[in-house]
């Protein structure tokens, strides 16, 4: 193999190690898992790919707060975080920021997901969606 060809290799290897919005993916068919980690405030832990087929989401930070944004044509995101379901809470309350080691869920039909590190804790956080309905 040509070395110019080896380091083109290396080189788009490297940006792809380094940047901060990629997105480790599990795709299991019915359902796909997205996640990632950040260590500044506003870092972007990971943002999904077209997830037109999917309709149901929970959302788990291990560490750190995290918010969610959506993108109704993958362009465009919301300006505000996404209201999501508390499931540890008693109440089941929304919130706009999670807490770390709590479970939170969503419903809707959107383009794609970027989920952002919310403060300066460092932050990691795990989203699993499905199909309504497929379990």
């Amino acid at each position: 193999m040509k070395p110019s060809i080896i380091l083109a290799v290396i080189a788009v290897l490297m940006a792809m190690l380094c940047s901060s919005a990629r997105a480790d993916v599990e795709n299991y068919g019915n359902a796909i898992r997205y996640y990632g980690s950040g260590t500044n405030d506003n870092d972007v832990l990971f943002t999904t790919g077209d997830m037109t087929a999917y309709s149901a989401c929970t959302l788990m930070s291990t560490t750190g707060a995290v918010d969610v944004q959506v993108s109704l044509d993958g362009t465009y995101y919301s300006t505000a975080p996404l209201s999501i379901q508390d499931f540890g809470a008693t109440s089941n309350d929304r919130v706009l920021v999670t807490a770390a080691l709590r479970t939170y869920g969503f419903a809707g039909k959107f383009k794609t997901i970027r989920v952002l590190q919310n403060g300066a804790t460092g932050a990691a956080a795990s989203l699993l969606c499905w199909k309504y309905g497929q379990g």
